[in-house]
């Protein structure tokens, strides 16, 4: 008992040794006691580490086991879990979820030898989840928004559970949903949120917030889920969140949004939202009546009954007007439909429209009663005498061309798939009478016809018009829309027609088809025979009932036996009609005979059109089909197609699409005889070979490829064909998987296509035909590229016989190298090179490999280079060179300095500088210890990876730390490198500097770089800071400026250079200097006594003003040194045509011998130059330069002789 009040006191708790005694025992005490201790713990500032809360869960333990027994343990784990959980600090919370159970399938982790005992014990699953969900709710309903810390608490809670069961998730909803609460505007405190019982009442207050919020369907219907709308019933949230969502449409007039939810709705079947829906659908300012018409259906489907009457109302005003627009559209197209109108106006009297609609009506109504009774008996005996299934059947007998089945299939167009009226069309209720019907898809939309006929059925209803309604062209368009879809209706139709005869308006527009022409005949047949012995009575006469072949072949043949009979006018162009299809019929049956091939022949192109008709005949010559191909062969004789076409074209099919193999094409080609005839024409026989034969040729399939080049050698006579015959032939090895092809294109490299199949029981023989097969940049391979791809392949992957797994320790790349080596007497140095640093110096090199065993194995290599060397040269002693050991291009000392600097580099690795690049925590350091890793030292890549670095912002002395590990003369220096990095991020800006390569503000970088060289006068880091405050001002002329101001004199020539070559650099781009920044820059120049420099800024600009500046430059001296002239300013002076202006200066004698050694060249006209020296009155001069160009002596060369001179020769 004293040990616990001890306890007690220590976490400042403390109680007398009486308190302990009486509650020992008392369980509900004792509870308390151990809450009080844990809260008081998590209440202490700062907060206690992990290990004073550990030390408490032992005291408690304590506690229990000694003094309060009337405890369970695991209640006092419950209590600290508690604790830790409600104490507001996240790493506690994360203590509690290791004490717990966090999944269902949780189990207690091992005890340990070293630490048996309690402290291993979880809080049982069911306990934990009860914790974590109050201590969560708790910082829930504390919080004041979604920001608040105490809602990250509860979130931390809610994530210990890790196998997330739906109370948990319901929590984890309720936080989410509070974020798409703030996202909508709404203002609300969690515990609100939580106890709001009408939760669709939050989706109704984010609405109200904007106007628009209601086109965030999507994201409405997610908090939805989140707040559990309707509890678990999804259909009903769902449903009377779009109801909301389509009322606030409508309240904006958003018709196309109320119409996307409504028909949402629709499809869920939720049947509540017909009120909505029939709003949308009787809304006047919606324009699809399609729609709207739907919408009134569904709302008439499910609305109480006392909405019925309403709705049907509305229905058949949206009806009325829906046939309106469709009659007055149809008839009078260029009228908008805002002139169709039912509407009345205020004082009830119907508008001017709505006279004209129904007089319309009127008008249709009852001429189409009339036909409709005038045709009863006709269209009723007709129906009776098709009802026949086999009529057609019959007649298809003699009339249906081969394989006319299959014609209905293939016919499409935009009328229907049974456009070219293949098939007999009959509605689905015959489809038991007919053999192969077609049966159409229904089709909601109108015809304008039936429009007519159901506008004139509305009118009758309601009134009765005198007018007549015009029957024949009503018919003709039903009879043409229904021939193809149900041809016993278009039938009756015609033979309702007034005038017989106008039944062939519809006959001579259909497609030329056996059932169209038949039904033409069956038509004529049928008046012809009424005609004849007429029938019409109240009753149906047999004639309709008769069989149709019957009938037609019976009037065909009376009406042919009278053909001197002089029949009434009438029916003699009846009968002329009947012989007119019959003979199209017949004319058509014979053209289906090839396309009854079933290869799709356009008959009637095919009789026009002579390209087609080749076309054609070589298409039937792709077959394996014996009959077809003999037709194609026939047609050809027939058409003058050339024979060796026909041949060529089935060639190339068996090649390519018949799906024979390569035996089977050999065999049927010989059996054919195809090569005497393509022979005769080798040239034309290659370029179809290897245009439409070759490409369908998979690489890998050797005997057609061998097949392929044995006919190219027996057919083909070029000589580049037989060499690429020749070259296949010789080369040709059975390694599975080789792709040939790719291995003999012109721009593959053949390495690539022989790598994959290299192993080491091929790779001799491979490497024997290397000397055949050519390079991708001319040539042919060599023994040791064969060998050197191979060596890199078994180093890497291995192989079945010499490795049988990739390597993965230090010992077994190493044994792999061993077996590599073993080969380097077969490589060319260049090889072993690239083999070398393939396996020391490549990214996977540096990846897989120790430094140490790059470095063993470099060691190795030079010993084995050493060797192979010393060998070699034995044998070339002996005369028994090796063919591909020595390479011409890099010797074998070449290879030894390579491998030398290699190693030498290799062990820069371990310097201090480098490993700390490489250890560093910093990914940019690292980067830099991988690059250097991979650059070998090469002057290079070290010049590369030192300017980034400068560029980076890296400090010179890790620059010049980086300079001083590298291997050999690197022949630069850290000031090198700051120069480089200023000149490439100068160069990369823009006259606005914003368009650059860097990541960061190029100048920022450059002030970076002026902070680090502190040789660089603080002027140029002003200059910037200027320039980027002052962007009139030209970043070139500051930078020279900046260079300029450095007081080095023994670098003062070449900063002139530096900027001369930086101001031509500028020539012909948008940077170009402008005349006043290059004399600012000129007197710049000339301040520091940089005249050559500047005077050549000042000539080659070839600006007056320059040229001006420039000769008052040069007038000025008195004497001529390299500071200030050299060839290449002659040049310029002649270039730019100053001489004339030169001839008082002392640079004019410099002129004339420079113009005089450089006179071969052509590069200027001296007799011109006389001619200018005339003109301006110095022809002393212009005879004296003519005279030493001509040769003259110089004792020759006097004033009279000079002036002479001018005379002769100008």
């Amino acid at each position: 008992i004293g040990r616990v009040s001890e306890l007690l006191e220590k976490h400042e708790l403390q109680k007398p040794v009486l308190f302990v005694k009486e509650t020992q025992n008392n369980p509900e005490e004792a509870h308390k006691l151990m809450i009080r201790l844990t809260r008081h713990t998590g209440r202490k500032q700062p907060p206690v580490n992990e290990m004073h809360w550990m030390g408490l869960l032992q005291d408690m333990l304590e506690m229990q086991q000694n003094v309060y027994t009337c405890l369970e343990p695991d209640t006092c784990y419950e209590i600290f879990a508690e604790s830790l959980l409600c104490s507001s600090q996240l790493e506690n919370i994360h203590l509690a979820g290791q004490m717990m159970h966090c999944s269902i399938w949780s189990i207690d982790p091992p005890v340990s030898a070293a630490s048996k005992g309690k402290s291993q014990y979880r809080v049982s699953y069911d306990k934990s989840l009860e914790l974590v969900l109050a201590a969560s709710r708790e910082y829930f309903n504390s919080s004041t928004s979604l920001t608040d810390t105490c809602m990250d608490l509860a979130r931390s809670c809610l994530q210990l559970i890790t196998d997330c069961p739906p109370v948990v998730q319901e929590e984890l909803d309720l936080i989410r949903a509070l974020s798409y609460l703030e996202d909508f505007g709404v203002k609300i405190l969690p515990l609100q949120v939580r106890l709001c019982t009408d939760r669709l009442s939050l989706i109704k207050e984010c609405l109200l917030q904007l106007p628009t919020n209601y086109k965030q369907s999507a994201k409405l219907l997610g908090l939805a889920n989140l707040l559990k709308v309707a509890g678990d019933d999804q259909m009903e949230r769902k449903g009377q969140v779009l109801i909301l969502l389509v009322e606030q449409a409508l309240r904006f007039q958003d018709y196309k949004s109320a119409n996307m939810h409504c028909q949402e709705l629709m499809a869920s079947g939720y049947t509540k939202s017909w009120d909505v829906c029939s709003q949308l659908g009787q809304s006047e300012g919606y324009q699809d009546t399609s729609v709207r018409q739907e919408l009134i259906a569904y709302a008439l489907t499910h609305c109480p009954p006392s909405a019925i009457e309403s709705l049907l109302a509305a229905s058949r005003t949206l009806q009325t007007e829906i046939l309106y627009h469709a009659v007055n559209y149809q008839i009078r197209p260029s009228e908008k439909v805002e002139n169709i109108s039912t509407s009345r106006s205020p004082g009830g009297i119907r508008t001017e429209s709505s006279l004209e609609s129904t007089d319309l009506l009127q008008w249709t109504t009852s001429k189409t009663m009339k036909v409709l009774s005038d045709t009863t008996l006709t269209t009723k005996a007709m129906l009776h005498a098709v009802s026949d299934r086999q009529w057609w059947k019959k007649s298809l007998t003699y009339l249906r061309p081969l394989h006319g089945q299959e014609f209905g299939d293939v016919l499409k167009s935009t009328s229907g798939a049974n456009a070219a009226i293949e098939k007999q069309g009959c509605h689905p209720f015959y489809e038991s009478l007919i053999d192969n019907p077609y049966l159409a898809e229904h089709n909601p939309s109108e015809s304008f016809a039936e429009v007519l006929l159901r506008a004139g059925k509305l009118a009758l209803m309601k009134s009765e018009g005198p007018d007549l309604f015009p029957a024949t062209e009503v018919l003709l368009q039903l009879a043409s829309e229904a021939l193809p879809n149900d041809m016993t209706l278009s039938l009756a139709y015609l033979l309702a027609l007034p005038q017989v005869l106008d039944a062939n308006k519809c006959f001579e527009k259909q497609p030329p088809s056996a059932l169209s022409l038949q039904l033409a005949s069956y038509y004529y047949s049928l008046q012809i025979y009424a005609r004849l012995a007429p029938c019409f009575k109240d009753e149906c006469h047999p004639l309709y009932r008769a069989d149709p072949k019957e009938l037609i072949q019976m009037v065909t043949k009376h009406v042919s036996q009278s053909s001197s009979f002089n029949w009434p006018d009438e029916t003699a162009t009846l009968i002329k009609h009947l012989q007119y299809y019959n003979e199209r019929l017949l004319d058509f049956t014979q053209a289906q005979v090839l396309q009854g091939l079933g290869k799709g022949v356009d008959v009637q192109r095919f009789t026009a059109d002579s390209q087609y008709k080749k076309e054609t005949i070589l298409g039937l010559a792709e077959t394996l089909e014996e009959n077809v191909y003999r037709i194609a062969l026939s047609l050809a004789q027939r058409y003058n197609v050339p024979l060796w076409e026909v041949y060529m074209t089935h060639l190339e099919f068996l090649f390519s699409d018949s799906g024979l193999a390569t035996a089977a094409i050999e065999d049927r080609a010989q059996n054919l005889g195809l090569f005497e005839t393509l022979k005769t024409i080798p040239e034309a026989f290659h370029d179809h070979m290897a245009k439409y034969v070759y490409p369908t040729i998979e690489g890998r399939d050797h005997q057609r490829l061998l097949y392929y080049f044995t006919l190219l050698e027996n057919c083909a006579s070029p000589e580049f064909v037989k060499h690429t015959v020749k070259l296949f032939l010789y080369i040709y090895f059975p390694p599975i998987g080789l792709n040939y092809k790719k291995l003999m294109e012109e721009n593959v490299n053949p390495l690539a296509a022989l790598e994959p199949i290299l192993t080491s029981q091929n790779v001799l023989s491979i490497s024997k035909l290397a000397s055949k097969i050519p390079e991708k940049e001319g040539g042919m391979l060599s023994p040791s590229s064969v060998y050197a791809i191979w060596i890199k392949k078994l180093f890497w992957i291995g192989d079945p016989h010499l490795i049988k797994k990739a390597p993965e320790t230090i010992a077994e790349w190493l044994h792999a190298y061993d077996i590599c080596a073993k080969y380097f007497d077969r490589l060319y140095p260049g090889d072993i090179i690239n083999f070398m640093d393939e396996i020391t110096f490549s990214s996977k090199a540096v990846t897989k490999l120790s430094v140490d065993s790059r470095v063993g194995m470099t060691k190795k290599a030079i010993k084995s280079v050493k060797h192979v060397a010393e060998k070699s040269g034995k044998r070339t002693t002996e005369g028994d060179n090796v063919e591909g050991v020595v390479d011409g291009q890099i010797s074998y000392e070449d290879a030894m300095n390579h491998l030398q600097q290699s190693l030498a580099h290799l062990e820069t690795l371990n310097h201090s500088f480098i490993s700390y690049l490489k250890n560093s925590d910093q990914n940019l350091l690292q980067q830099y210890g991988y690059q250097y890793d991979l650059s070998r030292s090469e002057k290079t890549k070290i010049n590369e990876q030192a300017v980034t670095m400068c560029v980076d912002g890296q400090p010179l002395d890790m620059i010049q730390k980086l300079l001083d590990v590298a291997v050999g003369d690197l022949g630069f220096s850290s000031r090198d490198i700051v120069q480089t990095a200023v000149s490439k991020v100068v160069g990369a800006l823009s006259d606005d500097g914003s368009q650059h390569a860097f990541k960061k503000d190029p100048f920022q970088i450059l002030e970076s770089i002026v902070c680090a060289v502190h040789t660089i006068c603080l002027n140029l880091l002003n200059f910037f800071l200027y320039f980027r405050t002052s962007p009139s001002n030209n970043p070139w002329v500051k930078l020279g400026t900046a260079m300029l101001m450095k007081n080095q004199q023994e670098h003062k020539e070449n900063k002139g250079n530096e900027i001369l070559k930086i101001c031509r650099s500028l020539y012909g781009t948008k940077h170009m200097l402008s005349a006043e920044c290059i004399k600012d820059l000129c007197l710049l120049l000339l301040k520091q006594s940089l005249k050559l420099p500047s005077l050549k800024l000042l000539v080659e600009s070839r600006d007056q003003d320059l040229h001006f500046m420039a000769l008052e430059q040069i007038t000025a001296l008195s004497k001529v040194d390299d500071s200030n002239c050299d060839s290449e300013l002659l040049s310029l002076l002649l270039d730019e045509k100053l001489t004339v202006k030169c001839i008082s200066t002392v640079y004019y004698p410099h002129l004339v011998n420079h113009l005089l050694v450089k006179q071969e060249e052509g590069r200027w006209n001296i007799e011109e130059i006389a001619k200018q020296l005339q003109e301006s009155g110095f022809t002393a001069e212009a005879g004296s330069l003519l005279m030493a160009c001509k040769g003259t002596h110089p004792a020759l060369q006097t004033f009279s002789a000079a002036v002479h001179a001018v005379k002769h020769w100008i």
